[in-house]
Order: C-alpha cells, then sequence, then structure tokens
C-alpha cells in the first residue's frame, strides 16, 4: 500500500519479477528462452500450460509414480493421461522402451518431474537427452517439473533438460515452495524455451489464458 502497488499486475507477471526469473534460469544453464511467466504456484502454471496445448481426445504422457495434480488437470480438460513407468530397478529412470512405445498420433507432450516426485530419483543427463530426441522425433512439447532442483541430496547433480537443447520445445516448470521453503508464498513460473518457430503459436495460446486471469 505505501509503495502505491494498488492496481492489477500485468497478467504475466510484474516485469521486475520475470527479469529476475529469467536472470535465474540463464544462469542455471536453460538456453533460447523465449517466454516467462508466473502462477499462483507451480500448479497454476501447469494447468495454463496443459489447457493452452490439449484438446479432448487428446493425450499427454505421465511419468509412474508421479504426482497426481496432472492427471487431475487432464481429466478436466477431457484429455487421456497415459501413464509410462519409471525403473525401480534402475535407480527410478523413466523407462524410455516404454515411453516411446506409447507416443501417437494423439500425443501432444511428455511430462518430465526432475527430481521425482514421489521417488526423489534425479535423471541422468544421458536418459534426458533421449528424451529430447523423442520429443522432437515426433513433435510434442516437453513439460520439464523442476521445482525440486536444488533439493539433491547424496551428491547427485541435476541437468535442467532445457539446458541440454537450443531447439526442442520445453516448458520448465518451478517456484519458491519446496527448494526456498516459502509454500505460503504461492510463486511459481513457468519458462518457455527453444526455437520461436516452433513455439509461436502455443506461446499465444498460453498468453491467452494468462491475460483471462486479469491480474
Amino acid at each position: 500500500l505505501r509503495e502505491q502497488k494498488t492496481c492489477y499486475a500485468p497478467s504475466e507477471g510484474l516485469p521486475q519479477t520475470l527479469d529476475t526469473i529469467r536472470a535465474y534460469s540463464e544462469r542455471a544453464g536453460l538456453r533460447a528462452i523465449q517466454d516467462v511467466y508466473v502462477g499462483n504456484g507451480c500448479s497454476e502454471c501447469i494447468e495454463v500450460a496443459l489447457a493452452a496445448l490439449v484438446n479432448p481426445g487428446d493425450n499427454v504422457l505421465l511419468p509412474c509414480p508421479g504426482y497426481p495434480l496432472y492427471p487431475a488437470v487432464l481429466c478436466k480438460l477431457g484429455c487421456e493421461a497415459v501413464p509410462y513407468y519409471l525403473d525401480e530397478s534402475n535407480g527410478w529412470q523413466p523407462d524410455l522402451d516404454d515411453l516411446a512405445k506409447k507416443i501417437n498420433a494423439r500425443t501432444k507432450a511428455i511430462v518430465l518431474i526432475n527430481p521425482n516426485n514421489p521417488t526423489g530419483s534425479v535423471c541422468e543427463e544421458s536418459t534426458l537427452r533421449r528424451m529430447l530426441e523423442l520429443a522432437d522425433r515426433h513433435n510434442v512439447m516437453l513439460f520439464s517439473d523442476e521445482i525440486y532442483d536444488r533439493l539433491v541430496l547424496d551428491g547427485g547433480k541435476h541437468f535442467p533438460v532445457a539446458s541440454l537443447t537450443d531447439d526442442v520445445p520445453v516448458l520448465t516448470f518451478t517456484g519458491m515452495s519446496k527448494a526456498f521453503l516459502c509454500p505460503g508464498l504461492r510463486l511459481g513460473w513457468g519458462v518457455l524455451t527453444g526455437s520461436p518457430s516452433r513455439l509461436n503459436a502455443y506461446r499465444e495460446a498460453v498468453h491467452k489464458f494468462l491475460r483471462a486471469r486479469l491480474c
């Protein structure tokens, strides 16, 4: 109130906030950043991203075990949630053969949760590169939920998947609630990276949903 911040804010987020998130993402190694937006926690960012992408009858591939928000949102959107399995015998790495078999003409995106919730596993760099190859080959979005990226324990190393490509479309989600111990602040964000020519239509679809929030 003292600073007169009592008007409607930009729907995508305050410019200084977006600049800070962009700089933070660049320091983490994300390449070819095309857009940044904030949400009411990471959950709203995920819901906007899915709503802007899918139509009823489409499908999205989700890790199993995984986070229950994703199938709940997809159910609301009339989109099929297709599980691909994490291999417990291989440190809970994604089973890429299982994943590849489940991609079809109705697939719009692959969701990656890295570090994974609930297993705590962290994807190896070679696994991430193969997932990028699959997303590229089938022309589907890769959604990378990395909200636990600063909570890697036992000497493990986290690779942001968007740090491994300049071209493949990736939407990376993270926020304040986990690593920064600020769940009540409800501040999450999405960072859209990849080739502009492959992202322009989707970027505009996301912004239509953001503008509908009003503030």
